[in-house]
C-alpha cells in the first residue's frame, strides 16, 4: 500500500484516542472543566459498563450563550487566547486545550451539553445553574477498543471512584457523589460531601477513616518560605494558617514513623 493522506475523519478519531483513552480519562477531564467553572458540587453518573452512558452535573458558572456555539468544537477554550497565556494559566485550571468535548463527539454515539447560567430562564431539564453533560456510547466509532474496554469495565468503575477519592483530597470542600446505573449492588457507588471549610485532615477521616487518619501526619510547603511545616494531628490546625499571599501551597499526608502498615492500606491515595 502506498503512502496516502488520511481523510479528516479518520484524523479526528485517531486524534481522539489520545486525548481520551479510556472512560477513566473521560470523567476526569470533565470534572476538570466543573472544578474550573468554581462548581461545589460534582455528581458523576455511570452504567455498570462504563461506556453506555457517562454524566457528569455540576452547579459552576455555566456556559454563556455567546459562547455555546464553539462548545464541542476542537480547539475551543476560553482558558487562553493565545500561547503567552500559558505563563499566566499554570495552578489557576486544570485544562486549556479545547480537546477532550471534541474527541467525545468523534467517538461516542452521542454527546448532550445542558447548561444555565445565572438570570436564565429555567430550562424543563435543567433547574439549577450549572452545566450538565451526558456522553452515551463511549467509543462507539472503535468498535476493537470497546471490546476491549468492556473486559475492563470492572477496573474502569474502580479507577473512577478512587480517582473521586483523589480529587477530595485536592478540593476537600466540594461535594462529590459517584453513582452506579443498574448496578447489581451500591459497591461501586461513593459519596462525598464536606463541610463548606472542609481541610485535607477532614476529608482523609471521611475518605479513609479516622483509624487510618489517626496514622497520618500533615505535611505542609510554601512556596514563599522555602520550608515544611509537619503537623502530627489531623484536626483542622496550624496546618490551615498559610500565608494567602503564597505563590504555592503543598499539602500532604504521610504515614507516621511509627504508623502500623495494615492502617496505611489507603497509602496509595494519600
Amino acid at each position: 500500500m502506498s503512502i496516502a493522506v488520511l481523510p479528516p475523519q479518520a484524523v479526528r478519531v485517531i486524534g481522539s484516542t489520545q486525548v481520551l483513552t479510556d472512560s477513566n480519562s473521560l470523567v476526569k477531564e470533565l470534572i476538570d472543566n466543573a472544578l474550573d467553572a468554581r462548581s461545589t458540587s460534582v455528581t458523576v453518573e455511570i452504567s455498570a459498563n462504563a461506556l453506555d452512558a457517562i454524566q457528569v452535573k455540576d452547579n459552576g458558572h455555566g456556559i454563556a450563550p455567546i459562547d455555546r456555539a464553539l462548545v464541542c468544537k476542537r480547539h475551543c477554550t476560553s482558558k487562553i487566547k493565545d500561547l503567552n497565556d500559558l505563563a499566566r494559566i499554570g495552578g489557576a485550571s486544570l485544562g486549556f486545550r479545547g480537546e477532550a468535548l471534541a474527541s467525545a463527539v468523534e467517538i461516542s454515539g452521542s454527546v448532550v451539553v445542558t447548561t444555565r447560567i445565572v438570570g436564565e430562564a429555567t430550562a424543563a431539564s435543567l433547574k439549577a445553574v450549572g452545566t450538565t453533560v451526558r456522553v452515551t456510547d463511549f467509543l462507539k466509532s472503535l468498535p476493537v477498543r470497546r471490546q476491549t474496554a468492556l473486559k475492563d469495565s470492572t477496573k474502569q468503575l474502580t479507577k473512577i471512584k478512587r480517582m473521586l477519592q483523589a480529587y477530595a483530597f485536592a478540593r476537600p470542600a466540594v461535594r462529590l457523589s459517584l453513582k452506579v446505573l443498574k448496578a447489581k449492588t451500591d459497591k461501586g457507588s461513593w459519596a462525598y460531601a464536606p463541610k463548606s471549610d472542609a481541610s485535607v485532615s477532614d476529608a482523609a477521616v471521611k475518605i479513609v477513616g479516622k483509624k487510618v487518619s489517626d496514622q497520618c501526619q500533615s505535611v505542609v510547603w510554601r512556596s514563599d518560605e522555602h520550608c515544611t511545616d509537619i503537623t502530627s494531628s489531623l484536626p483542622r490546625n496550624t496546618e490551615q494558617s498559610g500565608r494567602s499571599d503564597a505563590t504555592y501551597r503543598v499539602e500532604t499526608l504521610v504515614p507516621k514513623p511509627n504508623a502500623g502498615g495494615s492502617s496505611c492500606v489507603y497509602k496509595s491515595l494519600i
